[in-house]
């Protein structure tokens, strides 16, 4: 059975099969080539350095694909660094790549039917028709492309999976605080991030498109809902106007990327619940896998900070 990168201690000898996430060349201050690659064993993904670049470029590795790994595992600050000695192709019909690459916990048959029963809750039909159109133009992305690619929900089905845990926020924030228009803030959450559909270029080992290097996610998002608006003829309606500024505002700061501040309560409450689950998303799978009494690996999200885990 495929060992777990969990499983492998520093100082150890290892080989395993493993998917390449992404990979970059760099250069270090003496301006020495080297390798950068993000490698999951479908269940986490680590950091890795190939020193010798002739170990990649000999053998044309690329991303997205399976090899077979021979390295030394090191500790660099306070996580493993994978330092390859050795990559092997590996046939198709060798392993099941599947298996490698990370998923949401729920399947995709499971998101679609919450996301559904959400869009059901929905009374005020402009913006149920605009929610439903738009994601049947863009359904096959949207639940299967990632949130991210490398800060949360950076795993298949990331996108929708993100949406459906903010859309559970969004039921406690309704419930609690009257004057939030359920609606809005239903039809703001399922399509806050819709721009990712084109910011992004593919499912796994994603990269930037070239809208997405120019634009963002935010600036795309508002004019796919210009155009589906445009469509369904209501542009001169309050319903169009509030989802572009809940789309526009849902980083909360000009300093984050949002052209605006949020201006009403469902666009804060929008932005909060974005900036929680973006940020538990990223921390939970730090603190599980961290012994209690320690400190987790430093977590991007945070700045690269890391968190202590109770003794509790």
């Amino acid at each position: 059975m495929q060992e777990k990168f969990i499983n492998m201690n520093i100082n150890d000898d290892v080989e395993f099969y493993a998917l390449i996430e992404n990979m970059q060349k760099r250069y270090t201050a003496n301006r020495a080539s080297y390798y950068s690659l993000t490698l999951s064993d479908g269940d986490t993904s680590v950091d890795a350095r190939v020193w010798d670049c002739n170990i990649v470029e000999a053998n044309n590795v690329s991303a997205s694909n399976i090899y077979y790994f021979n390295a030394h595992v090191n500790k660099y600050g306070e996580i493993k660094q994978f330092v390859i000695n050795k990559i092997q192709s590996v046939p198709d019909n060798l392993v099941d790549k599947s298996k490698f690459i990370k998923s949401a916990p729920l399947s995709k048959e499971e998101i679609v039917a919450e996301i559904k029963s959400y869009l059901k809750k929905i009374s005020n039909p402009t913006l149920s028709n605009l929610c439903i159109e738009i994601l049947k133009d863009i359904a096959s992305k949207f639940f299967e492309y990632p949130a991210a690619m490398s800060m949360h929900h950076n795993y298949l089905s990331g996108l929708a999976y993100h949406t459906l845990t903010m859309l559970h926020l969004a039921d406690t924030l309704i419930e609690l605080y009257p004057g939030i228009n359920k609606d809005l803030l239903y039809s703001g959450v399922i399509l806050h991030d819709i721009g990712k559909t084109e910011e992004l270029n593919s499912s796994v080992s994603p990269s930037y498109s070239e809208d997405g290097n120019l634009l963002g996610h935010i600036v795309i998002g508002i004019q796919m809902v210009s155009v589906k608006a445009k469509e369904l003829a209501i542009l001169d309606t309050e319903e169009y106007r509030m989802i572009s500024h809940l789309i526009a505002s849902h980083h909360g700061e000009l300093e984050f990327g949002s052209p605006k501040e949020p201006l009403t309560m469902e666009a804060y409450a929008l932005h909060y619940i974005d900036l929680i689950d973006s940020r538990m998303a990223s921390i939970s799978p730090e603190v599980v896998k961290t012994d209690k009494g320690m400190q987790t690996s430093p977590i991007g999200s945070l700045n690269r900070k890391s968190l202590y885990v109770p003794k509790l």
